[in-house]
């Protein structure tokens, strides 16, 4: 069973067919958000951080909103096998007890955090000699800035149907905020008419952000008060940037982008994933590599399918099912890791890699 795809945008594609992939091209690595899906690329997350990119020395940014900016922290770390695993022993271990509300959520995000983030965690981040660590989150406008869960589901539906008439039209009620760390190799401000703000991380506000990151409206309270951001309300980044699209955010990249991913495509923002003629096209993806399992992979997976944020709500009275699948799905995504590492070291992924 082939348990790989990979695909890349025009100028990537035509590099690897004539230079094959090598760790040194990489100047920059994405992670999407999509809750426990990440589960299922784990295992090639930790074999591209722990193994492959050692044969290299070149500085590489990290960008990542939501469960996406989870594990680029943990990948900023100096033992990032260990953090990322850590990491996805701890979302697997999510409890809930009768309903799910917010604060149960709240209370869950902020121990899987707590696992990995610690104050150790942080200064490695931080003090990275080699990795600049970005996260997205949106700074909110207008209804969704509410404490109001009604108000905040009414803000959701409008900005759905905003968003399809035109993306842009979201402009008011959102801002994007990127919080860094590092000296980018690549310089992320957001050129698709957003506004958008950069702000430097530190001990004092990197928690908060990556929090924030990962705050979905209605699930969880917005995040208030970050230490040297703008005044406001900060949620979700995967609501503008779902799966970030690299152009939407710098005019160039130096290098090719890996983006491990769950899926063969990118929706630009969380709404778009609603409408499945919306994917991101080809021509917005020219350094972009992605790298991900196949369908086959997939299919062999329990219920033939990728965990799921969903999944806490179908085995709400079968919790020890929920963890199995998602268990396996961990574990069985080492082989995808397995395999990349084999390719690269090959040179076949050359041979194997797909246009988008």
């Amino acid at each position: 069973m082939t348990t790989l795809k990979i695909l890349a945008g025009p100028k990537a594609y035509q590099f690897i067919r004539n230079n094959g992939l090598s760790a040194s091209d990489v100047s920059a690595i994405f992670g999407a958000s999509g809750a426990a899906k990440w589960l299922t690329i784990y295992g090639l997350d930790k074999a591209i951080f722990s193994q492959w990119l050692n044969e290299s020395q070149q500085p590489i940014d990290l960008f990542g909103t939501s469960v996406g900016a989870f594990k680029l922290a943990a990948a900023a770390q100096a033992d990032p096998a260990a953090a990322m695993t850590t990491l996805a022993n701890a979302y697997i271990d999510q409890h809930y007890q009768g309903e799910i509300t917010a604060e149960q959520v709240n209370i869950e995000t902020v121990r899987i955090l707590d696992s990995f983030l610690t104050e150790t965690g942080v200064n490695e981040i931080l003090t990275n000699p080699r990795f600049n660590y970005h996260c997205a989150s949106v700074r909110c406008l207008g209804m969704l800035a509410s404490d109001n869960i009604s108000i905040q589901k009414a803000a959701m539906v409008k900005a759905f149907l905003l968003s399809l008439i035109d993306r842009r039209m979201l402009k008011n009620t959102f801002e994007r905020v990127i919080f860094y760390s590092g000296s980018s190799v690549n310089h992320y401000s957001g050129l698709d008419g957003f506004t958008s703000h950069r702000i430097a991380m530190s001990a004092k506000n990197l928690s908060a952000a990556v929090l924030s990151s990962g705050s979905i409206p209605v699930i969880m309270p917005g995040i208030k008060s970050i230490s040297d951001a703008p005044v406001g309300v900060y949620r979700d980044g995967g609501l503008l940037d779902y799966h970030a699209v690299p152009s939407n955010l710098a005019d160039s990249q130096r290098g090719l982008v890996l983006y491990p991913h769950f899926y063969t495509y990118l929706k630009e923002g969380w709404f778009d994933k609603f409408t499945p003629w919306r994917k991101v096209k080809a021509k917005q993806l020219e350094n972009v590599v992605i790298i991900g399992p196949s369908e086959e992979f997939v299919r062999s997976l329990p219920g033939s399918e990728i965990p799921d944020r969903q999944d806490f709500i179908r085995f709400k009275d079968n919790d020890q099912e929920r963890i199995r699948r998602w268990s396996i799905a961990r574990d069985r995504s080492e082989e995808l890791g397995e395999e990349f590492i084999q390719l690269a070291h090959s040179g076949d992924i050359a041979s194997v890699v797909s246009a988008i």
